[in-house]
């Protein structure tokens, strides 16, 4: 057996080294409430506005990712999406295909949800991606987020709201859709590295407390309620860019 020099060898484990490195390049989803690492099942949180909550569920997607380097090139992912689950381990990073350099990387942006073009019905066929779907009646495609909740109301009783957010409808005088709105929207964030990925943190008390600070007792869920949707949607941005 020949041995290879120690220089020889040194220099084999580095590019080696290297190589795993620059292979794990990609993106870290996170959680945070009220500063803290999100901690699900508990009812731990309390809105501004004085009520009691626990967070039950976080998912959503996030599509046509770019990553913006100091010296103003991008390197652009258009046709990437990715599934987030707070619950689900192997969604909570992504990992593309084709290079992902963070080295001098300056921001990340992406899309929340899907582009217009991108929400599509029907384009997933399994599970966990195909229980996202939006129903056709309120303009198909698929929920960009579903942020299920549990809270304790003025007399201590446990009720549920949904912040499901995708299509959102204007309505006739008989209660018929007549259009249907988009409510995905741009974030841009700097990049925060943490072991060779860029940190997306969603932070779930910003979400109903800023830019508007909003009472789960106003609601149940809001599939079908544009100006909701726009609200929460508005509240999701600052979660991300916090």
């Amino acid at each position: 057996m020949t041995l290879l020099p120690k220089k020889i060898l040194s220099l084999a484990i580095a590019i080696i080294l290297c190589g795993i490195a620059s292979a794990q390049n990609g993106v870290t989803f996170t959680f945070t409430c009220n500063n803290n690492p999100l901690e699900i099942n508990k009812m731990i949180y309390k809105l501004q506005r004085g009520l009691t909550y626990q967070v039950s569920q976080v998912q959503y997607f996030i599509s046509d990712i770019n990553v913006i380097y100091k010296d103003k090139t991008v390197n652009n992912y258009p046709q990437s999406f990715h599934y987030v689950d707070v619950e689900i381990a192997n969604t909570l990073q992504w990992i593309p295909a084709e290079d992902f350099n963070l080295q001098n990387a300056d921001s990340i942006e992406f899309t929340f949800g899907f582009s217009k073009a991108e929400n599509r019905s029907y384009r997933f066929k399994n599970p966990p991606e195909a229980l996202m779907f939006w129903p056709d009646y309120l303009g198909g495609g698929y929920h960009y987020m579903k942020t299920n909740i549990l809270y304790l109301d003025t007399e201590q009783k446990i009720n549920a709201f949904n912040c499901h957010i995708g299509r959102g409808q204007v309505y006739d005088s008989e209660g018929e859709p007549t259009e249907y709105i988009d409510n995905d929207f741009r974030v841009k964030i700097p990049v925060k590295i943490s072991n060779n990925s860029a940190i997306i943190n969603l932070d779930i008390s910003t979400m109903f407390d800023y830019p508007h600070a909003e009472l789960f007792t106003d609601y149940h869920g809001i599939m079908n309620n544009q100006k909701a949707m726009k609200t929460f949607s508005e509240n999701i941005k600052a979660a991300f860019e916090r």
